[in-house]
């Protein structure tokens, strides 16, 4: 699209000339903003990728239009509006570009990719610096055709990527929080949501300082674009060809300066002088360009500027505004962005334009009168910028003292520290605060190596271990003399000792006792001073070491062998068999750290089968984040093996649920239209089964005879296959639309308020595919499936249950048609427990196992106060009493009947009995103990949320009665 920039800026510049620049800015600043809520309406309405589409075949006719309007009658008026046309066109494909890029990428791996993709974007404009050169020899009208080609090829190349690039769950809270921003702005509307952003910016310097000193950028770019416009013309003598040559070489040399700059310049400027500095470069360069034009107007001073203007600022200046976000609040960032795209920008170009009119009515507009106005401007803009540094500073140490930064985020705001900062580091190492002491360690490492070799001493010295060992760590090579390293290892803390070792190591002259310190640890029992060892093989490249802490019998071991491995960068000859089996480990810390290394890690050739199979095997996992991982480095890493998880989808539970997510993210066009079959199919039976449901229910609320516990069972077991085919669902549209605010719709479907499930539906319909959106809206609308007449089941329609794919549904309806059984009952029974009425039939069955069955006498007591307790019991018929001695009385606490819980505290806390149990009645209890209890609250999270909920109730209940019954209850 620069190509046909180039035309058309020399065409409008040739055509309509220098001085209509102060208009076009301002009908470029009125027709962004409609324009911009058309192409809103487009993404609503279409979806991202299709609007995006949309946009770049519509700039394909809108540059077909212009190239015949050029050939017709290339007036002024032609050429003012083709320029028009051309940069709204380009802001909105921007704009549309990075929200298109920005939904296969959360903002963990954005801040990886995006630079690459920026360098990309500056090796094109430098490209097409070089076409617009050679294409101009012959004419500039031709090179509008580059921006039609150039949309229908990104068009046609959307469509594959957006089949192939996976998508992934958001990880982050800034992920989470663009997402509720644009819920809120669909919700509130733009002009609603800029006018709360902006309340929020005048309540905060540091964000009101950000948008002005984008205000004045954008204002002294515009008059800096007037000025070297008006040199330009004047330099060819507004030859078109000439013109259109001169505009090609300058973008060319603009972007070679630019890509040096964010090559090798930036990351320098960055590290040695910091964000605090490097936010004012491009004021004080934007200065000396406007001095250099107003004392010498000629072409080089004008390509000074121009290169100032685009070179420096993307090169460097937008590096460190990247940076520079790190100070502000990550819930401020959307609201920053919003206010920038609709009033900073358009806002800049009106009122430069503005500006620019009234000048050229008032006086005559020479170029040195122009350059003597972006004097001024620029010295606002320079102030701003030193205001903002001011501010930014401030914001860095306040977020210093609350722990809120990173030790990368402050090297790189405050680049060489000063006197004075070094000084505040130290006393942050000396002060009483652990985390900010540990952090301010590691700071004046990075930052004064000079000031923390002096400081050795002290660091030593130090009553925190963390500190200690940091300072062996991060201290300079030779620095530490070999008695305070004999003193280091002596000590009690495993990791200070192995610290000791590798500083010993790593030295010109090597401390003889540093390997056997490190052999002391590998033999000992201890599995910390273990995992001391092979956290120090990492830093003095013993890949041995750390191939054999993956096959170590302790979990910390093994997981601190899995970091090290990451920190090794996956360079560990023959860790690759340790490290497969530790994507199976029975730990499932162990379990989560290898998978979201297997993420980045390539296996060799002959473990990639078993790799695969690993992955695959994570998919059935019961926790949710060893899904995810695994899900994520199969789409990368393995995305052939893909195929393996295939036979698992007919499972319809949560190993079922995570294929789905996995195969949908993928963007592998066969696995996609595999699944797609597999939904459509389940949504189907789920819903014929839904009908049936309905029926039963009906059937119930009309009978309550012996068939009814059957009937109830059989339309638990119904509702259960619905719900697992409502969560596949679910699950693909959240990987389709995860990054457009999907999870605000779950949170509308599962609202207890009516009118918002319906907007939660309506918003599931626009989000579309229709072939997943419509049937899934139907699952989650189980009034749609109530019969006119309550007809019981028929023999045909158990029949039919019989045959049923899913074993829970042929199972209830068995005991339906037949009656229940011993195990049946027992199912039955818990789903009646508050605690567990979550749980599916498959859950609650896995449940059942776990736990056994008493009985107890009426009047035989359960435990008694102060008896060490690690069960809970689950009443299933009968009454239990819970009661205190209080002053020679027996105070009743509670009663609880069928479906109560009892002894859940002392499952959680391991502490005596508080109370005493007795059965009021004879009583049968199922019994679940801690180490069991806690696998189901591991598998099933959902259960710990109802013990909150049932421990709130109870303190409530507790409370009331303080407060309505001053006498305790006796027996």
């Amino acid at each position: 699209m620069y190509t046909a920039f180039s035309a058309a800026q020399s065409v409008f510049l040739n055509k309509a000339g220098p001085h209509a620049y102060p208009v076009f800015f301002v009908v470029l600043a009125l027709a962004v903003w409609p324009m911009d809520a058309l192409q809103g309406a487009l993404t609503r309405r279409f979806g991202l990728g299709r609007a995006f589409r949309i946009n770049l075949v519509a700039n394909a006719a809108a540059a077909v239009c212009v190239f015949v309007a050029y050939m017709v009658h290339e007036d002024s008026t032609v050429a003012f509006a083709a320029y028009v046309v051309y940069s709204v066109a380009f802001e909105l494909v921007m704009l549309h570009f990075w929200s298109f890029v920005t939904q296969h990428f959360n903002v963990l791996e954005g801040k990886r990719i995006f630079p690459v993709i920026a360098a990309g974007s500056s090796v094109g404009y430098i490209l097409s610096g070089v076409t617009t050169t050679l294409v101009a020899l012959y004419a500039t009208e031709p090179l509008i055709i580059f921006w039609a080609v150039g949309a229908l090829a990104g068009a046609y190349m959307s469509i594959g990527l957006e089949r192939t690039l996976f998508r992934p769950a958001l990880i982050d809270e800034e992920d989470q929080l663009l997402v509720s921003h644009e819920v809120e702005l669909g919700r509130q509307g733009r002009l609603a949501t800029i006018l709360r952003a902006l309340e929020h910016a005048a309540g905060s310097r540091l964000v009101l300082a950000v948008v002005l000193l984008a205000l004045l950028l954008q204002v002294v770019g515009r008059i800096g674009d007037y000025v070297v416009a008006v040199i330009w013309v004047a330099a060819t003598h507004n030859n078109l060809q000439e013109l259109t040559i001169l505009i090609g070489n300058a973008w060319l040399l603009s972007y070679v300066v630019q890509l040096g700059i964010s090559l090798f310049v930036a990351p320098w400027v960055l590290n040695r002088l910091g964000v605090k500095n490097a936010i004012l470069a491009l004021p004080i360069f934007t200065v000396i360009g406007f001095t250099l034009v107003t004392v010498n107007p000629i072409l080089a001073t004008s390509l000074f500027l121009f290169i100032v203007r685009n070179g420096l600022q993307t090169g460097l200046d937008d590096p460190a505004q990247n940076v520079l976000g790190g100070a502000l609040p990550a819930q401020v960032t959307p609201k920053l962005q919003l206010l920038l795209n609709n009033l900073v920008l358009p806002g800049g170009a009106l009122i430069s334009g503005a500006a620019l009119l009234l000048l050229q009515q008032v006086i005559i507009a020479s170029v040195q009168v122009l350059a003597m106005l972006g004097i001024l401007v620029g010295i606002g803009f320079l102030a701003a910028a030193a205001w903002l540094r001011s501010l930014y500073l401030d914001a860095i140490y306040a977020r210093l003292r609350t722990h809120a930064l990173s030790l990368a985020d402050y090297q790189q705001a405050i680049g060489r520290p000063t006197p004075a900062q070094v000084a505040e580091l130290q006393d942050f190492i000396r002060g009483s605060e652990r985390r900010a002491r540990e952090f301010a360690a590691a700071a004046l490492a990075r930052l004064s190596p000079e000031a923390f070799t002096a400081m050795l001493p002290e660091l030593l010295a130090s009553s925190d271990p963390v500190v200690r060992r940091l300072a062996l760590q991060m201290a300079p090579a030779d620095a530490i003399a070999e008695p305070q390293l004999e003193q280091a290892a002596a000590g009690d803390d495993p990791w200070v000792r192995a610290a000791a070792a590798v500083a010993g190591m790593g030295g010109s002259q090597p401390w003889p006792g540093a390997a056997a310190v490190l052999e002391e640890l590998r033999a000992a029992s201890d599995p910390e001073h273990r995992a001391a060892t092979v956290w120090a093989a990492a830093f003095i490249g013993d890949r041995d070491a750390i191939a054999a802490g993956m096959r170590d019998r302790d979990s910390r071991v093994r997981l601190e062998a899995i970091r090290s491995f990451a920190r090794m960068k996956g360079d560990v000859p023959g860790a690759a068999e340790p490290f497969i089996a530790c994507l199976r480990d029975r730990a499932v810390q162990v379990r989560r750290e290898a998978l979201r290394q297997a993420i980045r890690w390539t296996p060799p050739a002959d473990h990639a089968q078993e790799f695969a199979e690993a992955l695959a095997h994570g998919l059935s996992s019961r926790d949710h984040d060893v899904r995810l991982a695994a899900a994520e480095a199969m789409a990368v890493q393995a995305p052939d093996a893909l195929t393996l998880t295939l036979p698992l989808l007919p499972a319809h539970d949560a190993t079922s649920v995570a294929v789905v997510d996995a195969l949908v993210r993928s963007g592998r066009p066969d696995l996609y239209r595999r699944v797609r079959e597999h939904l459509e199919e389940h949504l189907a039976q789920a819903a014929e089964v839904a009908r049936l449901s309905a029926r039963v229910q009906a059937t119930l609320r009309r009978s309550d005879g012996d068939a009814s516990p059957g009937y109830a069972l059989l339309r638990i077991g119904l509702d259960d296959y619905v719900h697992s085919a409502a969560e596949s669902g679910l699950t693909a549209m959240r990987a389709l639309h995860g990054k457009r605010g999907f999870a605000t719709v779950e949170r509308g479907l599962a609202s207890v308020h009516a009118q918002a499930r319906v907007e939660a539906l309506e918003t599931l319909l626009n989000f579309g595919p229709s072939w997943l959106a419509g049937p899934l809206a139907r699952l989650l609308q189980p009034e749609e499936f109530d019969p006119l007449l309550a007809r019981p089941l028929t023999q045909a329609d158990f029949e039919a249950l019989a045959k049923h794919s899913d074993r829970w549904v042929r199972d209830t309806s068995a005991a339906a048609a037949h009656g229940l059984d011993e195990h049946m009952k027992e199912l039955i029974a818990l789903k009646q427990v508050p605690l567990f009425n979550t749980l599916t039939l498959e859950q609650l069955a896995s449940v059942d196992r776990m736990m056994v069955t008493r009985h107890y006498a009426r009047g035989e007591p359960l435990f008694r106060r102060g008896d060490v307790g690690g069960e809970l019991y689950v009443v299933v018929e009968g009454e239990i009493r819970i009661h205190l001695d209080h002053a020679g009385r027996e105070v009743t606490l509670a009663r609880h009947g069928v479906g109560g819980v009892v002894g859940e505290m002392s499952v959680f806390d391991e502490e005596p009995r508080s109370a005493s149990a007795q059965a009021v009645t004879d009583t049968t209890v199922r019994v679940l103990r801690r180490d069991r209890l806690q696998a189901i609250v591991h598998e099933h999270p959902e259960v710990l949320l109802e013990f909150i909920r049932n421990l709130s109730r109870r303190l409530r209940a507790m409370d009331e009665k303080l407060e309505t019954d001053p006498e305790p209850a006796t027996r």
